[in-house]
């Protein structure tokens, strides 16, 4: 997969629209037109009506942001949803409200459960692995140097580059990168963050640590790369990765629902 898991936007296509869900799910309890409905909420308590309007849609947008940050958000946000139909509960005491109170106490604890699946957490807490915000990639193939020693820099992003030399460089090293394109010299400074084995050299991922003038030559690099078609295209989402295919292989494989 080359895009953002279909879990997490599915997840947070359906807060979006919970809103739109409550309207239609108290409508129908209560025997009222979606107006009325619509009317009868903006007079109830404020918790309430955040509960049901506001704070679900918050919460997905959380969910599609994808930080640390915005998990802890998403979770807070659960939290409330429950402390207001708690609240919702505690002032109307009927079976209606208590069942509605047991049914977001379980949509709580099941969507907790899932953010808390460790290839689902790391989404969140590790951004090495957010694959679907790589940067583009372009075929570049131009000699250079990684702190001096010779080696081909066979593609490159605005982030990094792979370069592929007689030896590799230690895991976590900084090195500088240096190179010449179209009669105009660059120099990167970065940090490796792995070497493997290519035949009977080795390709080193590079990470690049921009300076602001660096990362200024870089923006124009790639434009021009672009430009030229150098991008390699098996980096972008395709068939495999769209929403129905997903849901294809979801249902006759039961794999999907966990990002790998």
């Amino acid at each position: 997969m080359k895009r953002k898991p279909w879990p997490i936007i599915v997840l947070a296509l359906l807060h979006l629209l919970a809103p739109l869900g409550n309207i239609v799910f108290n409508s129908l309890r209560a025997g009222r037109s979606y107006s009325q409905t619509w009317d009868y909420w903006l007079n109830i308590p404020r918790p309430l009506f955040l509960a049901y309007v506001v704070i679900p849609p918050l919460a997905g947008i959380f969910i599609y942001i994808c930080r640390r940050w915005s998990y802890w958000c998403y979770v807070g946000c659960l939290g409330l949803i429950f402390i207001a139909n708690a609240y919702g509960f505690w002032t109307s005491m009927n079976w209606m409200n208590f069942l509605t109170l047991v049914l977001v106490l379980v949509v709580d604890i099941l969507a907790v459960a899932y953010f808390v699946v460790p290839s689902v957490r790391k989404l969140y807490f590790d951004p090495r692995i957010r694959w679907w915000e790589t940067a583009p990639r372009y075929v570049f193939n131009t000699p250079g140097t990684i702190s001096g020693v010779l080696g081909t820099i066979r593609n490159i992003s605005e982030g990094g580059a792979m370069v592929e030399m007689g030896a590799g460089c230690p895991n976590g090293q900084t090195v500088e990168l240096v190179w010449r394109f179209d009669s105009q010299s660059y120099a990167v400074s970065g940090r490796v963050v792995y070497c493997r084995a290519v035949g009977d050299r080795t390709a080193c991922g590079v990470r690049f640590e921009h300076t602001s003038q660096s990362q200024k030559s870089m923006n124009s690099l790639v434009q021009k790369l672009d430009r030229e078609g150098k991008k390699i295209r098996d980096r972008e989402a395709g068939p495999e990765d769209s929403f129905g295919s997903w849901l294809k292989n979801l249902l006759s494989t039961r794999e999907g629902l966990f990002p790998k």
